[in-house]
């Protein structure tokens, strides 16, 4: 089935640049010839309705490009339907019931000769012209009972064999050498990334350490003075760096999607973040790399109607790059320009880039975002406006061209809205590939939030306690981590510090789990919860009962903007590690060596494999940087040398030392190789400083285990004053959540849960009167907080918040200081029972 796909994609690629033109012969041209072969050149059995039936079907492939995104996946199955109708059934059907014609058996050989360039593959052509005429004279002989040949003649046998065979000739000759166009770019696909990323690495090498050695960016007025460079000064060459590091990372992710291009791979969506108009068009024209300073004064922004929309913002600026670039072509011309504006506009909102230069042709105005198309220019290789067009399209939109020859073009991209439903559809799209784990002792929030995700497409799993999620964290990649605060076996903040210290977590998902967003869900008052949160390393808290606002929210925020990732203390991690440095280029290992050295590790440097066994023989180290391309021995043949062991008489650590893998290649085979040398992760180069330390940091941190750190209790809030009103005034049951709960299951649902926590609750209730009257405070803290969960979870309102009130101080190894509370608690389960039932009667009725 993956291989139909791919050849019906291939084909629909093939015919696009003429799908436009072939939909407009569609339209007109089988109306026209009805009139033609009804009043001009009168022919029998002519039926306008079949013929407007065919002009319909082709109008798809006359709007192609204008067609959502949701209805081009599906439009290759839509186009082999039709056009087996259009072209090999109907002019079979037409030639067999004029009894094989002159006029229709020309017509049938035009019609298979047109079939032969729309499509080049001779196997489907023949299997939809056999198929076709078979289909046809089925109908014919079920319409008229018999199927004559009257005017058949056999010499049109060879005069089709030649018509068919010399278009799949010619039209497989022009897709061979398409082909081969292709084959060869990605052939070398790997080694032009190679060749691209080496002069990267050098620069970024070379900045990352200027600002290695450099003193840090000043934080406070205090550090001005410790500095012999002026504070301002400092901080203009940090920024200075940091944007020309920035720039790196986006010429490598182009790099990486101009290869996915060539490799026919997909755009990778799930980076798409909401993005200003404005913001990211200034960008674009004040990072663009001119050739001359005087070219940034032709570049005229006007984005005064600015507007938001989903995409991804480095794509983005490459896309405004190459517009620039080409109309820069032909800066030379007197009073040359180049304006870019924004529009608002329903249901899509526009950036237009308009120049003042030459012109394009009518007849280009398509073509010029084909594959390996160039017009007006030598030197290029066609891929930039076909990348452009993927780009936009990927985010929803849509990018076309209009001209007037020797005045103006104009490049108009229209992209959804942020708040349209394409945009929203694309996020569920997005959502769909994340996947977020939901951790609460209480079944009920877990189906609750569940419920909420799976509205947005987001698949969800659940753990009960922090000792499941643990073990389900360590073997799976999650993208969002919902995690409650009071929970048996294992609480939220013991949990959540173990996996941001990479405890027993498995060594590909650790760097992962050091950012990935943990929000805290519970019913604590923000005064105690946010502290914990913040000690353990939680992102946020949101408090219970969850709402829908709060989930759209949360995605929003963590999915769909630039939110920054949890900050590590490096220093104390790296200080005093040892780390081998393996590569052939003795300036990536001074870059690399002096960065360590700024953190505080030692390094030993190898020029290649051979060596770097030397070094595991004399000295121990903690881990190993190692280039993949080197001389006398490279890194895939060194790393499986140092696991196998049999080079070492005293090293013993190789089988479990880490060996971070450094290579400009970074595809699935790449990848794939890495781990079959036994190398623990690669970093694609060029590699920045910030992406090096964490990832070092990591596997130090992994093997060091740190240990867990109690956290320590906060205070609770004062007692009321007067204890038994203050819980009277205070709603029985919170019927928002029971919706909430019915909205999940139904009724059923809501009459399970309710005689369930009847029956558990009036047990736990017994058992906290026995453990009040023997004094056993530890196990009234385990009930209280059992009765607080599942009451906050079921919508038991009041009684949630006297067990919150109490388990507070059982929490802190206190009883109540209230005589009242046994009478209240008894008297208010009483009540919550009593309002429960009468939900259920109704229910039941």
């Amino acid at each position: 089935m993956q291989k139909l796909k791919l050849k019906a994609t291939e084909i629909i690629e093939h015919a696009e640049p003429n799908l436009s033109l072939i939909g407009l012969f569609g339209v007109l041209g089988y109306p026209v010839y009805y009139l033609i072969w009804t009043y001009l050149y009168p022919q029998p059995y002519e039926s306008l309705g079949f013929r407007i039936f065919c002009a319909f079907l082709s109008i798809p492939w006359l709007v192609y490009r204008e067609l959502p995104k949701r209805l081009k996946e599906l439009f290759p199955i839509y186009f082999f339907l039709s056009l087996f109708i259009v072209m090999p059934y109907f002019f079979s059907f037409m030639m067999l019931k004029n009894e094989w014609s002159l006029v229709w058996a020309m017509s049938f050989m035009a019609g298979t000769f047109l079939l032969t360039l729309i499509i080049f593959d001779w196997v489907i052509i023949l299997t939809m012209t056999g198929t076709g005429f078979m289909a046809a004279y089925a109908t014919v002989f079920f319409l008229d009972g018999r199927v004559s040949f009257a005017y058949f003649v056999p010499e049109y046998i060879p005069i089709f064999l030649f018509s068919i065979s010399g278009g799949i000739i010619a039209n497989h000759k022009r897709q061979l050498a398409h082909q081969s166009r292709i084959s060869l770019m990605r052939s070398l696909s790997g080694s032009i990334a190679h060749e691209m990323r080496n002069p990267l690495s050098a620069i970024t090498n070379a900045m990352s350490t200027v600002q290695a050695i450099i003193p840090g960016k000043p934080g406070s007025g205090e550090e001005k003075g410790k500095f012999d460079l002026s504070y301002s000064g400092l901080i203009n060459i940090h920024e200075v760096i940091d944007e020309s590091l920035s720039t790196i990372k986006r010429g490598n992710k182009i790099i990486d999607s101009l290869l996915a291009t060539l490799q026919d791979g997909i755009m990778d969506i799930n980076n798409f973040k909401k993005l200003s108009a404005r913001n990211t068009i200034q960008t674009a024209i004040s990072t663009y790399g001119y050739s001359d300073i005087n070219d940034r004064k032709l570049v005229i922004e006007n984005s005064s109607e600015t507007f938001d929309f989903l995409g991804d913002k480095d794509l983005f600026i490459y896309v405004l790059f190459n517009l620039i670039k080409n109309a820069l072509h032909y800066k030379n011309k007197p009073d040359f320009r180049i304006e870019i504006t924004t529009k608002r506009d329903s249901p899509n909102n526009c950036i237009r880039v308009r120049d003042n230069g030459p012109g394009i042709p009518p007849g280009k105005r398509d073509v010029i975002f084909d594959r390996f198309y160039t017009y007006g220019k030598s030197g290029g290789n066609g891929l930039g406006l076909s990348f452009c067009r993927r780009v936009v399209e990927s985010f929803g939109g849509s990018i076309i061209c209009n001209s007037e020859e020797g005045h103006w073009t104009e490049f108009v991209i229209s992209l959804p809205a942020y708040a349209s439903k394409p945009a929203k559809d694309l996020k569920k799209e997005i959502l769909q590939q994340k996947k977020i784990l939901i951790v609460d002792d209480q079944i009920s929030n877990r189906l609750l939030l569940a419920k909420y995700a799976s509205e947005w497409n987001c698949p969800s799993d659940q753990a009960e306690n922090g000792t499941q999620a643990l073990e389900m964290l360590s073997k799976t990649r999650y993208d969002l981590i919902f995690m409650d605060f009071e929970m048996p076996a294992l609480d939220g903040d013991h949990t959540v510090a173990r996996l941001r210290s990479s405890q027993n977590i498995e060594p590909s998902l650790a760097p992962h789990y050091m950012q990935v967003p943990v929000i805290g869900i519970t019913a604590l008052p923000p005064s105690e919860a946010l502290p914990r949160a913040t000690r353990c390393g939680m992102n946020e808290v949101i408090s219970k009962p969850i709402k829908k606002q709060d989930i759209k929210r949360l995605f929003e925020r963590h999915f769909f903007s630039e939110t920054s990732s949890i900050s590590v203390d490096q220093d104390t991690i790296l200080k005093g590690c040892r780390i081998l440095l393996v590569d052939d280029n003795a300036t990536s290992r001074k870059f690399m060596s002096m960065v360590m050295q700024h953190y505080g590790c030692m390094t030993d440097q190898a020029e290649n494999g051979q060596i770097a066994l030397k070094h595991l023989e004399k000295q121990d180290y903690d881990l190993i940087l190692m280039d993949m391309e080197m001389p006398v021995m490279n890194g895939l043949e060194t790393a499986v040398a140092i696991r196998k062991g049999d080079c070492f008489r005293r090293f013993r650590n190789f089988r479990t030392i880490p060996i971070i893998a450094l290579t400009g290649n970074t595809d699935k085979e790449s990848i794939e190789q890495v781990k079959k040398a036994g190398m623990n992760q690669l970093l694609g180069k060029p590699v920045f400083r910030d992406e090096l330390v964490a990832t070092i940091s990591m596997w130090i941190r992994n093997i060091a285990r740190t240990k867990e750190t109690d956290l320590p209790a906060e205070s609770v809030p004062a007692i009321e004053e007067n204890f038994r009103e203050a819980v009277e005034r205070e709603k029985v049951l919170d019927h928002s959540i029971i919706y909430s709960l019915k909205e999940i299951g139904g009724d059923e649902l809501i009459i399970s849960l309710f005689e369930v926590y009847k029956s558990d609750s009036k047990k736990i209730i017994e058992e906290i009167d026995q453990a009040a009257a023997t004094g056993n405070l530890r196990q009234f803290d385990q009930l209280m907080h059992s009765l607080k969960g599942s009451s906050g979870s079921i919508g038991a309102n009041r009684l949630f918040v006297l067990s919150r009130y109490l388990n507070d101080f059982s929490h802190r190894g206190e009883w109540p200081d209230t005589a009242e509370w046994a009478p209240v608690l008894n008297s208010t389960f009483s009540r919550t029972i009593e309002a429960m039932e009468g939900i259920l009667k109704n229910l039941k009725r």
